[in-house]
C-alpha cells in the first residue's frame, strides 16, 4: 500500500520564517556586528601602534610570528574572510577597551591556569599499572614541554609589554609609568585593509590586552621536569 506524503506546510503571511527564526537571527546579527566592531577597533589600535612606536611594533610581531597560535589565527582569519567583514560598509564605532578586556578575561585566566598547574601523572588517570608506566614518562615530557612553551611565550610577552626604564634614568629613581590608554579617545587612525590588517589586529590585541596578560604572567619561567 502506497501512502501519499503530506503536502508542504503553507508559508505564513509574514513569510516562511517563524518568529523564533527572526529572534535567533537578531541575536546572531548582534554577535556579528560586535565581532566586526571589536576587530576594527583592535586593528585601529594596531595602526596607531605602528605609527607611534614602530620599533616596539616590529619587536612584538617578530616575537609572535613563529608561534602556532599566530599562524593558526592567520589561517582562520583568511578562512573565515574576516577582512571582508571588517571593510564592508561604514567603519563601526570604537569598542571600549574595558569591554574587550572583560570579554577576554576568562579565556586568559583559563590559559594561565593551564600553563601553571602542575602536570598530573598518568598513573592517576588511567588504570593498569604496567601499561601506564610505559606511557607515563613520554606523556609527562610532552605535557611539560607544552607547559614550558606556554610559560616562555607568556614571559616573552610580559618582557615586551612591561615598562622599561629610560637609559638616562638615575639609579635611585623609577622610570615613569607608561601612559594609560584613554577609552574616550576617538582619533585613532582608520584601519588599513590588505597586507597589514591581520598584523594590525594582533598588535592591537597585544596593546589593549597587554596589562591583562602581564597580570597573569608566570612567576616560574623555567619549570623543572
Amino acid at each position: 500500500m502506497t501512502t501519499t506524503p503530506p503536502p508542504p506546510a503553507e508559508p505564513t503571511a509574514a513569510g516562511p520564517l517563524t518568529p523564533t527564526d527572526h529572534r535567533a537571527f537578531a541575536l546572531l546579527g548582534h554577535v556579528n556586528s560586535s565581532l566586526r566592531q571589536c576587530l576594527c577597533t583592535l586593528a585601529r589600535h594596531g595602526v596607531a601602534l605602528r605609527r607611534d612606536a614602530p620599533e616596539r611594533a616590529r619587536l612584538l610581531l617578530d616575537t609572535v610570528r613563529p608561534w602556532p597560535l599566530y599562524k593558526g589565527g592567520q589561517f582562520l582569519f583568511d578562512l573565515m574572510e574576516w577582512e571582508d567583514l571588517m571593510v564592508d560598509g561604514d567603519p563601526p564605532p570604537l569598542m571600549p577597551t574595558e569591554r574587550i578586556v572583560a570579554a577576554c578575561t576568562l579565556p586568559v585566566q583559563l590559559i594561565a591556569a593551564t600553563a601553571t598547574e602542575a602536570v598530573p601523572t598518568v598513573t592517576k588517570l588511567v588504570p593498569g599499572q604496567r601499561a601506564t608506566a610505559a606511557f607515563d614518562l613520554p606523556l609527562r615530557l610532552l605535557a611539560t614541554t607544552a607547559r614550558s612553551t606556554l610559560l616562555g611565550a607568556a614571559q616573552d610577552i610580559t618582557d615586551l609589554l612591561g615598562p622599561h626604564a629610560a637609559p638616562d634614568d638615575d639609579a635611585g629613581h623609577a622610570a615613569d609609568p607608561e601612559p594609560v590608554a584613554d577609552d574616550t579617545v576617538t582619533d585613532l587612525p582608520p584601519l588599513e585593509a590588505g597586507f597589514y590588517l591581520y598584523e594590525d589586529i594582533v598588535l592591537g590585541a597585544l596593546s589593549v590586552l597587554g596589562p591583562l596578560l602581564a597580570d597573569h604572567a608566570p612567576t616560574d619561567p623555567a619549570p623543572s621536569v
